[in-house]
């Protein structure tokens, strides 16, 4: 299920990175889908959010949130979290206060990641792609912009227990499980288990 799985490579560009800010909500995962593959070749461009990105970030994220924990959360929950954390002032208040990304599929925004600076680590606390859009490098892209924006820490991800494909999204860029991490969402008990990428050399 890697995103490499696509027969077309997109061209990726990249801005450069502002500095950082450190802020934290909690959400998790983006899973790979290889089963739509390109008609032509397509760029990938992958930026800092705006305000401007902010109802494209609520649609990925609602679209995300329901295909992938459809079947592993209670419809309760998922709708409490989209309301909580996905509101229209809060996801205003995330592009402020956080340090997140967006990728355009060929011009259109169809992935996003936000992510918390620690001192020791980058936490990624979400990162989704459209699901129609899934295994075409949006996500890839996401990760190597965090990466090169934090050079030298380490990147934490918590992934959902029983989400296989979350998991096997993060194994194929070389991320390996780690402990894991018990959570509350709106009175739902959670598991979690934190996967971790470390630095080569």
């Amino acid at each position: 299920m890697s995103e490499r799985a696509a027969s077309i490579r997109p061209t990726v560009e990249r801005e450069a990175a502002p500095a950082p800010d450190t802020a934290r909500d909690s959400d998790v995962e983006l899973a790979p889908d290889p089963a739509r593959t390109p008609i032509a070749p397509s760029t990938i461009r992958v930026r800092r959010a705006t305000p401007s990105h902010a109802p494209a970030i609520r649609s990925i994220a609602d679209a995300a949130w329901r295909a992938t924990y459809r079947d592993l959360l209670h419809e309760d929950t998922i709708e409490w979290f989209l309301e909580r954390a996905y509101s229209e002032d809060r996801v205003g208040l995330r592009i402020e206060r956080h340090e997140t990304w967006v990728a355009e599929l060929d011009g259109v925004v169809s992935a996003f990641a936000e992510s918390e600076i620690l001192p020791d680590r980058v936490t990624l606390v979400a990162i989704y792609a459209e699901p129609a859009l899934r295994g075409l490098g949006l996500g890839s892209a996401l990760l190597d912009a965090i990466m090169e924006a934090h050079p030298g820490l380490p990147v934490a991800a918590d992934v959902l227990a029983g989400n296989a494909a979350g998991e096997t999204f993060y194994r194929a860029r070389g991320f390996v499980p780690g402990e894991d991490v018990d959570e509350e969402l709106g009175g739902e008990h959670v598991r979690e288990r934190r996967w971790w990428l470390r630095p080569v050399g």
